[in-house]
């Protein structure tokens, strides 16, 4: 969901999954283990003796769930004649492309709006379908997976296998939280999530003069009523701050598109 790549640092991770350069910012171990860290508090408000291992395991599911997403972009981004590399950074990633690579693979200089369009798929694609092993192996070991739609927004239920250690179990939860939930929220038509880069495309392709435009107050119009209901319904002030800013920044865009006024007409 990042748009630029974040400068280099000393303390930057880097190695290859498939010949894909991946580098890890240091910012990236910040921002998840704050977020990891809402959990590490007793119900009598001491901390959980637990707290050192669902935070290490909550770290090993976004790492693998986020490496797995950007890895999906740049696996198609490969397959389109680029040569891409994986930079994450924060609580999200970018799959980053020489572009001159294209030319050399006969592929042409800009990408077509096909290509764009399944390349912002791709990475939500890659999620659900490391959420659709974990349940696989799941179901293998003897446990369970439903959909619950009565438990919107979590609309899904599991059942461990009999016997199950504790920190497996964790792992499962937050693995099927990132990729299932996560995945959902970043296909909504939001910039620059990846459902609103591929909404974007859809715009473009149908009015390639104003797409642009009603693709920002979609993305305007989404991100405000998203965040007003995750701080009212569901009382998740981490999304509500989240979908707000997304929201304040395509009007920001749709300002400085139409010189300081609304944008535009958005019809």
């Amino acid at each position: 969901m990042l748009l630029l790549e974040p400068p280099r640092t000393a303390y930057d991770i880097h190695f290859q999954v498939a010949g894909i350069p991946v580098r890890i910012h240091p910012l990236f171990w910040l921002a998840t283990l704050i977020l990891g860290t809402s959990g590490s508090w007793g119900a009598d408000g001491g901390v959980d003796p637990q707290a050192g291992m669902r935070l290490l395991i909550w770290t090993g599911a976004v790492l693998g769930s986020i490496l797995a997403h950007e890895l999906g972009h740049a696996t198609l981004m490969r397959r389109f004649g680029e040569d891409p590399r994986v930079v994450l950074y924060m609580l999200g990633g970018l799959a980053v492309s020489d572009g001159a690579a294209r030319f050399r693979a006969g592929f042409g200089g800009r990408r077509s709006a096909r290509e764009q369009f399944l390349i912002s798929l791709a990475g939500p694609g890659a999620g659900f379908l490391l959420a659709a092993l974990t349940v696989l192996l799941l179901l293998a070991m003897g446990g369970g997976f439903q959909i619950d739609l009565a438990g919107f927004p979590i609309f899904f239920r599991y059942e461990m296998p009999p016997g199950s250690a504790m920190p497996f179990t964790m792992l499962i939860g937050d693995l099927l939280f990132i990729n299932i939930f996560w995945g959902l929220i970043n296909l909504l038509p939001v910039l620059p999530l990846d459902g609103g880069q591929a909404a974007r495309v859809l715009f473009e392709v149908a009015d390639p003069w104003n797409g642009t435009v009603r693709c920002l107050w979609l993305s305007v119009i989404t991100g405000g009523a998203v965040a007003v209901a995750a701080g009212f319904y569901l009382q998740d002030l981490f999304l509500a701050l989240l979908f707000g800013s997304l929201a304040v920044s395509s009007y920001l865009t749709l300002q400085q598109i139409g010189g300081g006024g609304f944008g535009g007409r958005p019809w």
